[in-house]
């Protein structure tokens, strides 16, 4: 069963690479696509499974459960990610979107590798939240990654039409109108885990007797996440503000949930450390 977990690894690593490289040549390609064009989709999908049998096998063998290990945290929120792109694509002319999402996947995969802590609870947290509270905020991080793909591909292509410069590689970005609606939906699908994980987080921070270092940093950038996000959605919502404006907002969100993600890992432990 180990051997079948590092060749599930090692071929997942190899088809997130090619499937990066697929979605990149295509991007790049001067002419109209090719039916070579469909196999990058193809291959990420065929990727995400054998990295759901690493995931899987791994977890069975260390017995583990995913979400109380950073390492499979990591690794799983990756696979979030591909799963959410490869369902939205369904929707709209999204592919374009793969040479952003395909080396995320790779980054974690491979990442995750060099990550091997387990979140251990502390005496007062009830474990049952604390699994709850992990799986969420992976779940939410898997959908934020893609939204900020999402938000950063309508940032350039925007920029790119304002400097009437459509040809080329930009004109084969999606539309910005699907890039909007795209991260919107996003931001709604992984809001309320979000918003879980935050009450939770906040849940735990009263139980613990100390709180400070990492664990206050995490908890004020994760307030930030939340705030900036809600602001997106509500002001989407009351005041009309999209397009530019709502991706500045959703990057700036997103990267405050990577910066949550940095500190677990330069910093890890339980929610107290």
């Amino acid at each position: 069963m180990d051997g079948l977990a590092t060749i599930a690894f090692y071929l997942g690593v190899i088809a997130y690479s090619a499937a990066s490289t697929l979605f990149f040549l295509d991007l790049a390609r001067q002419t109209a696509p090719s039916p070579r064009s469909a196999w990058g989709p193809r291959v990420l999908a065929a990727g995400a499974v054998l990295h759901a049998v690493h995931v899987v096998v791994a977890s069975l063998l260390l017995k583990r459960c995913p979400v109380e290990s950073l390492h499979f945290a990591l690794s799983f929120s990756a696979l979030v990610a591909v799963a959410a792109f490869l369902l939205l694509r369904r929707h709209a002319n999204l592919d374009p979107m793969g040479v952003l999402v395909a080396p995320i996947a790779l980054t974690f995969l491979v990442g995750a590798q060099f990550v091997g802590v387990d979140l251990a609870p502390e005496a007062l947290i009830s474990r049952p939240l604390l699994v709850l509270h992990v799986a969420a905020n992976v779940l939410g991080l898997g959908i934020f990654l893609v939204a900020g793909a999402a938000g950063l591909l309508y940032l350039w292509q925007e920029r790119r039409l304002r400097d009437k410069r459509a040809g080329g590689m930009a004109s084969r970005l999606p539309s910005l109108d699907a890039l909007d609606r795209a991260t919107h939906r996003l931001l709604l699908s992984g809001f309320p885990l979000l918003t879980f994980g935050v009450v939770t987080g906040a849940i735990f921070s009263r139980e613990l007797s100390t709180f400070a270092g990492a664990a206050l940093a995490r908890t004020l950038f994760g307030f930030a996440t939340w705030f900036l996000l809600a602001g997106v959605l509500v002001l989407r919502r009351l005041a009309g503000v999209r397009g530019r404006r709502a991706a500045y907002g959703t990057v700036a969100g997103v990267l405050c949930v990577l910066v949550v993600l940095v500190i677990y890992v330069v910093r890890p432990g339980g929610p107290g450390t």
